[in-house]
């Protein structure tokens, strides 16, 4: 079947296809009959393949085609959905089945400008292209995103580079079928005579010339003609040879020897004397040295910046940026006065308490995160015990699992095989109901067709003697209204004079003659150079005050470094005043801590004396009551013990009443601190609500733009189709109502090509009946 009949009835099998009604089978088995045997009609088989290509993916097909539909609004037609349907199928779906070749032949059998747009959408596959995007966020709430990018996606990729020399053919096809079309409206309406053919020339019957004779090639004698032997060999040997050689050294090298032994001038004395390059060298060093001057004082004086100043030269930019870093000095002092006399007090005690107490906070926090860096240390070894533990467990618990999925998979293999057992049996069933019920189906359908075939045939070749007859009629009756109409035409002359003072007469909001387009260029130059004069005096203007503006600047900036200069050089000169005096009190402050030092050094000497002496005279004095009471020891003893015991409490209570009251701050620093946390995580909270509340209104006040943007869109495409359309039908109707005889020869044509393609189709359906 051709591929143009071919789609036809695929698409009038799709657009004729209600799923509410019936199911797919039965009605392909209603309407194409045999698909499924051995002998059933190859165009059965594919229109079947086709049409149940389309259903199954009919989900991804209509995704497809929506995005398709509105963002071509303006091209394309809702009547070819079907058509589209079918071709995103076999190019997307069932390309590998049909193959290029036979999808390119599908291809061309349509309307080219409609495919080439349609392909062109469909193999776009830049990162911004639909298929990229939306296409492909539509394709996710019905296939998997791997299907969508392993099979769809990477098989668009694919063809990507055919499709587009199948676009470029298509391209080129569509731009043919325009060049015929304009061609064939330049022609409506002229009878076109009968091209004869032209004259072929056919060269005259000369004589050929004979050939001409090669002459025979000349001999060349490569015969070689050897002398005589030479007699000189035997004349000598090579022993005398050697002897001769060894001579003529012997005599040259005497020679040399007396040329140097009888020389005139200074003979060679090899070791016998030293080089001095090295001596030689460094004199010329030192006398090159001694000629240089690096002592040498300037030829003038080096310029005295203390008593005069140095001579600036400052641009605009500069003098403009210290005009404004002044103002900006002048308004933080302004700022400054205003807070001492609003608030009266002085904020320097409040920085320095700052100072200190965020020094304090530093080093509290630099304590903090040392602690804190060894419990991570302790958590770290925590979390390395316990992910070895967690690995011990997952090993133990995936082997449980693999001996469990071995089972599983034995157990699945097992149930295979029951069900292709099973199958098996089903289908010998089958086949045996199969090859009894088709046979007697296939007969009674035959002879339905065969009756049918039969009083088609007969309306057919009725209904081709009635047109033909009207065809007949219908040339007579054109051929008289040409004749009438060849009577009628009369061509008149027309002259056409130009009037400079008039317009062309078209009705245009601008329309003017010439003269008065010229007058009016006059005014225009005329009003442009007196706003060019304008503009030159404002400029000049606007630069002398500019000029005045920097001057006074200028001015001001000197007298502010005047007293700039004034104040810095008292600044000085006090500071080091200051310093001095500093200096001098650390001095005398010094000397009087030493001299303090060296008295209370003395005096802790003589009191260490003195208590010295008082411990070396009570020594003396125990010692003495040992010797003179002896019985009293024990007694001694234990009183001793006892006050050591008394003293070992009293610091024991101490530490408890200390650890007590540390304990205490601790809870107390510990509440004061989850508090603050907790205030603090409360604040947090609520930020990120509020944040994000605002970010869903921003979504959702984007995602209401956008909404009005679309329609906007869509409105304006619509808008823009209808006005084009209507301009169309404006002119298509112009082009009517100026050749009246090119219209009716058209309409004449496009009647006898529709009944050209009926009569085809029914041809068709004829013989596909007969078949």
């Amino acid at each position: 079947m051709q591929p143009a009949i071919l789609m036809k009835y695929a698409l009038d099998l799709y657009s004729s296809f209600n799923p509410k009604t019936q199911t797919l089978d039965s009605y392909l088995e209603t309407v194409l009959g045999d698909c499924d045997s051995p002998t059933a009609p190859p165009s059965n088989v594919t229109l079947k393949q086709i049409l149940y290509s389309v259903v199954r993916f009919k989900s991804g097909i209509s995704s497809f085609l929506k995005h398709y539909f509105y963002d071509n609004a303006g091209s394309v037609l809702r009547a070819d959905y079907d058509m589209y349907s079918i071709m995103l199928c076999l190019c997307l779906f069932r390309i590998q089945d049909i193959g290029f070749k036979q999808f390119e032949t599908l291809c061309m059998v349509q309307e080219p400008t409609k495919m080439a747009s349609f392909l062109g959408y469909l193999f776009d596959t830049s990162p911004t292209s639909p298929v990229q995007c939306s296409v492909k966020q539509e394709w996710c709430k019905h296939y998997d995103v791997t299907y969508i990018e392993k099979e769809l996606i990477a098989k668009i990729k694919s063809l990507e580079g055919s499709m587009q020399g199948l676009i470029s053919k298509l391209v080129s096809k569509a731009q043919g079928m325009v060049a015929a079309q304009e061609e064939k409206e330049k022609k409506a309406g002229i009878t076109m005579l009968k091209k004869t053919k032209g004259t072929v020339p056919v060269p005259f019957n000369i004589t050929k010339p004979r050939p001409r004779r090669v002459p025979e090639p000349m001999r060349i004698n490569n015969d070689v003609k050897v002398g005589a032997e030479p007699d000189y060999l035997d004349r000598t040997s090579l022993s005398e040879i050697e002897a001769e050689k060894a001579a003529r050294l012997e005599d040259v090298r005497m020679q040399t020897r007396k040329k140097y032994e009888e020389s005139k001038e200074q003979p060679f004395k090899f070791h016998e004397t030293r080089s001095n390059i090295d001596q030689v060298r460094r004199e010329i060093e030192e006398q090159r040295e001694a000629e240089l001057q690096f002592d040498a004082s300037h030829r003038k004086p080096l310029p005295d910046f203390k008593r005069f100043n140095a001579t600036v030269k400052l641009n605009a930019a500069a003098i403009l940026r210290e005009d404004a870093l002044f103002k900006k000095k002048q308004a933080e002092e302004a700022k400054l006065i205003q807070n001492y006399e609003e608030e009266l007090r002085d904020s320097t005690e409040f920085y320095r308490w700052r100072n200190t107490m965020e020094e304090h906070d530093h080093l509290m926090k630099m304590e903090q995160v040392k602690s804190k860096r060894m419990q991570a240390v302790a958590s770290a070894q925590n979390a390395r015990d316990a992910k070895t533990r967690q690995f011990v467990d997952n090993k133990a618990v995936a082997d449980l699992i693999k001996e469990e999925g071995e089972l599983i998979g034995q157990q699945r293999v097992l149930e295979k095989e029951k069900d292709v057992i099973i199958n098996r049996q089903l289908v010998k069933e089958i086949k045996e109901v199969e090859e009894k019920a088709p046979r007697k189906a296939e007969a009674k359908v035959f002879r339905e067709r065969q009756q049918v075939r039969k009083t088609q045939k007969e309306e057919l070749q009725e209904a081709w003697e009635k047109k033909l007859k009207e065809d007949e009629e219908e040339q007579a009756r054109k051929m008289d209204k040409i004749r009438q109409l060849r009577t009628h035409i009369v061509h008149k002359p027309e002259v056409k004079v130009f009037d400079p003072t008039t317009s062309a007469g078209l009705g245009l909001l601008d329309e003017m003659s010439l003269v008065e387009m010229e007058e009016r260029l006059k005014i225009n130059q005329v009003r442009e150079k007196n706003e060019e004069i304008e503009k030159r005096r404002h400029i000049v203007a606007e630069r002398s005050i500019k000029q005045a503006q920097l001057a006074q600047r200028i001015s001001n900036i000197k007298r502010i470094r005047e007293a700039a200069k004034t104040s810095n050089m008292e600044a000085r000169q006090q500071k080091k005043l200051n310093e001095k005096l500093k200096a001098e009190r650390e001095e005398q402050a010094l000397r009087i801590k030493e001299v303090a030092l060296a008295e209370q050094l003395m005096h802790e000497r003589e009191e260490r004396k003195k208590e010295m002496g008082t411990l070396m005279d009570e020594e003396e004095r125990r010692k003495k009551n040992q010797m003179f009471q002896g019985a009293a020891t024990h007694q001694v003893e234990e009183t001793h013990y006892d006050q050591l015991l008394l003293g070992r409490e009293r610091e024991a209570r101490m530490r408890k009443e200390k650890a007590q009251s540390a304990a205490l701050i601790y809870e107390q620093t510990k509440i004061t601190a989850r508090k603050v946390i907790e205030k603090e995580t409360r604040t947090k909270v609520a930020a990120k609500k509020k944040l994000y509340k605002a970010k869903d209104d921003e979504i959702k006040e984007k995602r209401a733009d956008l909404l009005t943007k679309q329609k906007s869109e869509v409105a304006n495409k619509k808008y823009a189709f209808a006005v084009t359309r209507q301009k169309e039908k404006e002119i298509k109707a112009m082009t009517v109502d100026r050749n009246v005889y090119a219209q009716s020869i058209n309409d004449m044509s496009l009647t006898l090509a529709k009944t050209h393609a009926a009569r085809q189709s029914k041809k068709n359906v004829v013989a596909m009946l007969t078949e």
